[in-house]
């Protein structure tokens, strides 16, 4: 069926459908695979813990305690 659509149209018509038939199925494999996932106890449903704010002041008081300053850091 797929076939014979692609094969009646010209054929840069037919690589552009193509390509963004596969966009949209790529797309919809992500979503339904991104979103119907488990919770890892990130900031929103689906995202990491390394999103979440305690982790975030746990990295902030890291940084802080080793004296990281990644931008001056190399200008010395």
């Amino acid at each position: 069926m797929l076939y014979e659509l692609l094969t009646k149209l010209p054929k840069t018509q037919a690589i552009g459908v193509s390509i963004a038939g596969c966009f949209a199925c790529s797309y919809a494999v992500f979503g339904s695979l991104r979103y119907s996932g488990e919770d890892f106890g990130g900031a929103a449903p689906g995202e990491p813990k390394t999103t979440s704010a305690e982790w975030k002041e746990a990295t902030k008081a890291y940084a802080a305690h080793q004296k990281m300053e990644p931008i001056t850091h190399f200008r010395q």
